[in-house]
């Protein structure tokens, strides 16, 4: 449906490569990105950069179809939710990976000429490890997961998430669709972790460690922060 766009990906390498000052935490929907994240900046003092509030925001007057066309499509349809959950689970995985290229245009165009001091930390956003790695060393990356079944329940009970779930919940056919979404929250979980292993990015679980302190000093680590 969608192919990944090697001209836009080989742009963004040649901007973001050489960003020594560049580290990343990626991870499915509960892993605890923005809070390791949040934890790292306040203990290290370093600023966060976050993806997922850009790709939902501050990019949507900035995808065009020409450049972007994954992201136009998906966030331009009268209901993004609902155009998203009729794709097939294979159509759903090339949106994912055709965008990823597409929102690391728009990070390397926001970086441009940036000079920073120390690092600036990355949160969230990709679903393709293997896309990211190719304009990122894999050290300087760290993907967070969760068991599945406390995913799930997250989805299921969280008064943070509860908003999603009442908007599928208004679609036709809602339990088919609250089906399909947490299907494709696995496959999006199933990719990041494989893909993290075959490109060698360090995966850490969220329920090995104790605290918040603890993970995040763990990540702060692997990432030289």
């Amino acid at each position: 449906m969608y192919d990944l766009n090697e001209e836009l990906l080989d742009q963004a390498r040649k901007l973001l490569s050489g960003r020594d000052d560049l580290r990343w935490i990626i991870g499915g929907a509960g892993s605890g990105k923005s809070t390791i994240s949040r934890a790292i900046s306040e203990a290290h003092g370093v600023p966060v950069y976050d993806m997922d509030g850009h790709i939902y925001g501050r990019y949507l007057p900035r995808y065009r179809a020409d450049r972007h066309p994954a992201s136009s499509a998906w966030f331009t349809a009268p209901n993004p939710l609902a155009w998203v959950l009729t794709l097939s689970a294979e159509e759903f995985d090339a949106l994912n990976r055709a965008a990823d290229a597409e929102y690391l245009d728009l990070l390397a165009e926001d970086l441009a000429g940036e000079v920073r001091a120390g690092p600036l930390l990355v949160d969230g956003g990709f679903t393709h490890p293997s896309v990211l790695a190719r304009v990122a060393a894999p050290g300087r990356i760290v993907c967070l997961t969760v068991a599945d079944a406390d995913r799930v329940r997250m989805w299921e009970s969280s008064a943070e998430r509860a908003e999603m779930k009442r908007w599928i919940h208004d679609l036709p056919h809602p339990d088919t669709m609250w089906r399909k979404f947490l299907a494709f929250d696995q496959l999006i979980s199933d990719t990041l972790v494989a893909e993290s292993r075959a490109h060698g990015i360090r995966v850490l679980n969220r329920d090995g460690y104790a605290s918040v302190t603890e993970l995040a000093d763990a990540v702060a680590a692997h990432l030289g922060i």
